[in-house]
């Protein structure tokens, strides 16, 4: 398996709070992350929720469940399981009265051989980091209207 991590930030108008209800709207979720084509199965909220999930990705679906680790004003943590295992951590920080920092990490395994490994990194990372900040930008559109 490769360990690979793609991140990136975006400052938004809207306090950690703001922020922080819409990514525990597990939901509407599709409506902002590219790719995430459903949620389902959705059981509770915050730190402890559990879901289903299904990315498209071309012409793959991708799926698994996602456990919701950490849920805080500071942080917010999502670990998935199945075709992919990830971790997906959001972390906010104030910025002046009504900004706030919003950063996300997310680190993945790719499973499979060494021809898979290396086609990660020059293609599937790179696109896994353009949808990581298409989120942030949507998020931020989300959030600001």
């Amino acid at each position: 398996m490769s360990k690979t991590n793609v991140e990136g930030s975006v400052t938004i108008n809207a306090s950690p709070e703001k922020i922080l209800e819409v990514l525990e709207d597990i939901e509407h979720a599709p409506e902002w992350v590219p790719s995430l084509h459903t949620v389902k199965d959705i059981k509770g909220k915050g730190a402890g929720c559990t879901y289903t999930w299904m990315y498209k990705i071309g012409p793959a679906n991708i799926e698994g469940k996602v456990e919701i680790t950490e849920s805080s004003i500071e942080q917010f943590v999502m670990k998935t399981e199945g075709s992919v295992k990830s971790y997906w951590t959001w972390e906010m920080g104030r910025k002046g009265k009504t900004a706030t920092i919003l950063r996300l990490s997310i680190s993945y395994d790719l499973p499979g051989n060494i021809l898979a490994q290396v086609a990660d990194k020059l293609v599937i990372e790179k696109q896994n980091k353009k949808e990581l900040e298409q989120a942030l930008t949507n998020l931020k559109e989300r959030l600001e209207k």
